[in-house]
């Protein structure tokens, strides 16, 4: 029997308070059996029980209260709560709606059905909703909070950006608003200033893990991989379960060159059971890189095993497929990434490089812009305004990205930039720069940014390869070879070289990074058949990696050698000049190609059996350089067929020459 109701229920409430939710609730209820369907008792107990997990308890009590009140707006609100507690969000959804027809004013049940509706992948429904509850509240933090996520799924992040911004200002401190900041930056690719905001929520609260990665992924955005390595391990400390965290790490290593380290971070964390997705993923990653094809791939498999969506993970295993020479199955799991993940940047690249190998240039361009999300260094965005292709900018700068094989492939677009009138420089590195500036003289290359005024407010900039899909996207449309000059008192330095028979120069490993060359390269001993033809001279063009092998090969005294010094004070720069007195170049998939492309060489290629989209699906014609051949691998590693029809082509080559 309940006395003195008003005592008892000002005790239950002090009890709730003090988080001693059992006896409150047993205060509620006995409360409620003395006197049914007082509404404020009602909410109470439903609260009580929600918070103590008693999901299905609540529901019965809510449902009497909104039987008793059917229009009390905030009996609705209690029964969608009920109904969110146990995952019925359409139930939840329409709960919340029927408090906003009684009370339209109601700021909780807007708030709340806008939840609902982002928990049922309705982004825009419920931004709508959001900024009604701000149009009657704009203090109301939780909303805006909420809104900013909304708003950034919706490919909204300068609005999602403006949210955090006010959030902060709002409560400048809470670290989660400077959490949220420094993230929506990150998608911006402010990386600078994604950093900062992550240091803001440090300085609110230290060592909070999230800022940490946050931080991590804007200093790795700004390519210090090393502080970025020492900012994630940091935050790897404080938690040391996150497998986010962990692969990330892992992947940081590995870009470092540190891939032992990274292997033996996966399978330590592997081994003691956490059985993480992530983890796996970049275990496969960096057992590729390692060589390790078939271990590789039961990674990939191992996390698709435990989250058969991951799109991280698709997308290794789509790459590791055509390392293994299945290239027909690699469209399939893009697909399947991108159905699970439409904006994933690895899925999104691969899906343009499939386009552009199937002359589908708009699409093929469209998707290749996603390179910039995980290229490393150096691509980095410069610091002021990104040119769009639209209004002419007072000067445009150029940024050369990736390799001197792409630079060289890219650079013939610098022509069509000069021909619309656009005041541009080209901006490399410097041992790029005097072979770069033979391709337009109206286009300045330069090696320092620093030789730029940057606070020009209409200066502007551009990847190179991003230039294609602004002014020119089908490759037909491009500069023909030869655009590439040498400079004439070089090619006249080794006029000498020229003698009777077939002069070919030779190249036959590229970048060693198994990052890039799985499958690429190919061992100098399978050069042999062109050794063997009768009035063929074998020039060496190789220089860095693989020029040991020169001393190991079978044929080692049939083979030219280039002198000391080549190309000591520019890439190529003597190489160049030398292509102008050879034949014939016979390359692997390397800057080589590019390069005797752009120089208008012959040139045969030897391409493994997935090659890159720049040379297409099938046949041995190249549209990018109309003098250069395509031989086919058709088994993944063998190149003894490949070297047989290009020996006999070249044993042609010969014998013609010889009449």
């Amino acid at each position: 029997m309940v006395t003195d109701v008003r005592a008892e229920f000002g005790r239950a409430t002090a009890l709730h308070r003090e988080g001693r939710l059992d006896e409150a609730v047993d205060i509620y209820r006995r409360l409620l059996k003395a006197r049914p369907g007082v509404f404020d008792v009602q909410r109470l107990l439903v609260l009580g029980l929600l918070q103590g997990g008693k999901a299905k308890e609540a529901h019965a009590v809510a449902r009497k209260a909104r039987e008793g009140h059917p229009s009390n707006p905030h009996a609705h609100v209690m029964m969608g709560a009920t109904l969110q507690a146990e995952g019925k969000w359409e139930r939840a959804l329409a709960a919340f709606e029927a408090a906003t027809v009684l009370d339209p004013g109601l700021v909780e049940a807007h708030y709340l059905a806008g939840n609902m509706l982002a928990n049922l992948g309705r982004h825009a429904e419920a931004a709508a909703r959001y900024d009604r509850t701000l149009a009657l509240d704009p203090r109301a933090v939780e909303a805006r909070a909420n809104r900013s996520v909304a708003l950034s799924l919706l490919g909204r992040p300068d609005e999602a950006l403006a949210d955090c911004e006010k959030l902060t200002e709002l409560q400048p401190w809470e670290p989660r608003h400077f959490l949220s900041k420094a993230s929506t930056l990150l998608e911006l690719g402010r990386f600078a200033e994604a950093a900062a905001a992550a240091d803001s929520a440090l300085k609110l609260k230290p060592n909070l893990a999230d800022a940490l990665f946050l931080k991590g992924q804007g200093l790795l955005g700004q390519a210090d991989l090393e502080g970025a390595r020492q900012t994630i391990a940091a935050a790897l400390n404080v938690a040391p379960d996150r497998p986010v965290f962990q692969a990330t790490l892992a992947r940081l290593e590995r870009h470092l060159g540190n891939r032992e380290a990274a292997r033996d971070l996966c399978e330590k964390v592997l081994a003691r059971g956490r059985a993480a997705a992530p983890v796996w993923q970049e275990l496969a990653e960096v057992r590729r890189e390692l060589l390790d094809l078939p271990g590789a791939l039961a990674a990939a498999n191992s996390a698709l095993e435990i989250e058969p969506a991951l799109a991280s993970a698709l997308t290794t295993k789509a790459r590791l497929l055509a390392d293994l020479g299945r290239p027909q199955d690699v469209r399939s799991l893009v697909d399947k990434a991108l159905e699970a993940d439409r904006t994933f940047p690895m899925a999104l690249y691969l899906r343009g490089t499939e386009n552009l190998a199937d002359g589908r240039w708009a699409e093929g361009w469209a998707g290749y812009e996603s390179r910039s999300s995980f290229l490393p260094p150096p691509y980095r965005p410069l610091p002021f305004t990104r040119w769009d292709g639209g209004a002419t900018p007072g000067e445009l700068i150029i940024l050369g990205e990736q390799g001197i094989g792409d630079l060289i492939m890219f650079g013939r677009l610098l022509r069509l930039v000069a021909d619309r009138g656009i005041r541009a420089r080209f901006l490399t590195a410097a041992q790029n720069v005097p072979l770069l500036s033979r391709i337009d003289a109206r286009v300045p290359v330069i090696g320092d940014l620093a030789q730029v005024d940057t606070s020009r407010p209409d200066l502007r900039w551009i990847p190179l390869a991003s230039l294609p899909g602004l002014i020119a996207a089908d490759p037909a449309e491009w500069p023909r070879p030869p655009y590439l000059t040498a400079e004439p008192e070089r090619v006249a330095r080794w006029r000498s070289l020229r003698g009777d028979g077939l002069l070919v120069g030779i190249y036959w490993q590229g970048n060693p990074s198994p990052a890039v060359d799985i499958g690429r390269s190919i061992p100098l001993e399978a050069y042999a058949p062109l050794a063997a033809i009768p009035g063929v001279t074998l020039v060496s063009l190789q220089q860095g990696a693989g020029i040991e092998q020169l001393d190991g090969c079978s044929f080692a005294d049939r083979i030219l050698r280039l002198p000391e010094g080549w190309d000591a004070d520019g890439t190529y720069l003597d190489t160049a000049a030398l292509l102008q007195h050879l034949d014939l170049v016979v390359t692997s998939d390397t800057s080589m190609a590019h390069l005797a492309g752009a120089r208008d060489i012959p040139t045969f290629l030897a391409l493994r059996v997935a090659p890159d989209w720049r040379w297409g699906r099938s046949g041995d014609a190249c549209p990018l350089y109309p003098r250069l051949r395509l031989y086919r691998q058709q088994t993944a590693g063998d190149w003894h067929e490949v070297f047989g029809h290009i020996a006999g082509a070249v044993g042609e080559m010969a014998a013609r020459a010889a009449r």
